[in-house]
């Protein structure tokens, strides 16, 4: 199943086997930027192999609704990977929550992609899932993120503090939230 939609200057898509290498593309020319906010990667992460399976097991997840995976691109050059974006463990009655993270290829920022590709798949995934609330968790120095999530209306709930494995030893976080007035 193929899903793909537009915003304003970008393509979204969907997770599909078909965009093995471009996504073994777009991780490995961020390989070190990445590093500081993603867990540590053995060099087998890096192959096509790996990559191929990831994105068998995302489709798998989204078949069964318990995960969503998009990645996006410029219009103007759809075959390369700028940006991806995840709602992981979605959770039904009486939660009816999910987990929510992104990121966005180095030489991209600063031009409102995350934030547009953002908005656009958080309102797909309101209409395909009953969803009254979007949890996201950013590191507490990553002033960049923080502003998106600000951007799209999500709330500071407050600090976690060691809550997440990184570069060796548990970082801090902030939480924030989206609440979907419109839920049901």
């Amino acid at each position: 199943m193929s899903v793909s939609f537009e915003s304003e200057r970008l393509l979204i898509r969907m997770s599909d086997v078909k965009f093995t290498d471009a996504l073994l593309d777009y991780y490995s020319r961020n390989r070190e930027f990445f590093s500081h906010a993603e867990p540590a990667r053995t060099d087998s992460y890096y192959t096509h192999d790996v990559q191929e399976r990831i994105l068998q097991q995302e489709m798998e997840n989204i078949e069964n609704s318990v995960s969503y995976y998009y990645y996006y691109s410029l219009m103007e050059d759809p075959d390369t990977i700028i940006g991806s974006i995840s709602f992981v463990r979605i959770r039904k009655m009486p939660y009816f929550s999910v987990i929510f993270g992104y990121d966005l290829d180095e030489h991209m920022q600063g031009n409102g992609y995350a934030t547009e590709s953002c908005a656009a798949t958080i309102k797909h995934i309101l209409s395909k899932q009953e969803i009254h609330r979007i949890e996201s968790r950013v590191r507490t120095d990553n002033q960049k993120s923080i502003r998106v999530l600000e951007r799209l209306g999500f709330v500071f709930e407050g600090d976690e503090f060691k809550s997440i494995y990184l570069e060796g030893e548990f970082r801090d976080h902030y939480r924030y939230a989206y609440i979907n007035e419109d839920f049901r």
